[in-house]
Formats: structure tokens, sequence, C-alpha cells
């Protein structure tokens, strides 16, 4: 048996009820059971877009974690890359305090 959640035994029993209000009380047991009929069609429905809707929260929420992953591994890249470019500034100043060594060693030598 389908377990029909409350708001959908109201809405059952709402389109039941406006199903014999509009026929006037002078509904058949055919009416009736056409109405019964499209109320739990209706239900049916219902469950299917709620599982449609439980399936795309699903995807949307596994979407998100793997945005979160990315976003977690742009950052790791972001922080070696940082630490790159300051090995690299590092090694620049020793070149160029190499540089400054060696010219000075050889305006020495040139002076003698």
């Amino acid at each position: 048996m389908i377990k029909i959640s409350s708001y959908k035994k109201f809405s059952l029993l709402g389109a039941t009820v406006l199903g014999v209000a509009l026929l006037g009380g002078c509904a058949t047991s055919g009416d009736l059971d056409k109405t019964q009929t499209t109320a739990q069609q209706a239900a049916e429905k219902a469950d299917q877009a709620n599982a449609a809707a439980a399936a795309a929260k699903t995807e949307a929420d596994q979407a998100a974690q793997k945005a979160d992953q990315a976003n977690s591994t742009a950052d790791q890249a972001k922080s070696t890359a940082d630490e790159a470019k300051a090995e690299a500034d590092k090694a620049m100043q020793e070149v160029d305090s190499l540089s400054e060594k060696i010219d000075r060693m050889f305006k020495k030598t040139m002076q003698k």
C-alpha cells in the first residue's frame, strides 16, 4: 500500500467532498468513483514530483560537494604557487647578491 502523507489525505478528502458538492448531492457511485480516481491520480503525480524533487536535491548536494572540493584544490594550488614564488624571489635575491659580489671583484681586479 502506498503511504500517503497527511496533506495528501486532506487533498483526497477535499477532492471527494468538492466532487460531491459540485454534483449537488445527486452524485452516482460512478461519479464518486471517478472523483476518487482523479484524486488518487493527483496524489500519485504529487508522489512522483516529490521523488523528482528529492533526486534533484541529491544531485544539487553532490554538485555543491564537488564545488567545495574544487575550491579546496584551488586553494591548495594557490598556496603551492605562493610558496614557489617566494622561493623564486629568494633565488633572485641570491643571484642579485652574487652578481654584485662578482661586479665588485671584477672592479677590484681591474684596478690592480
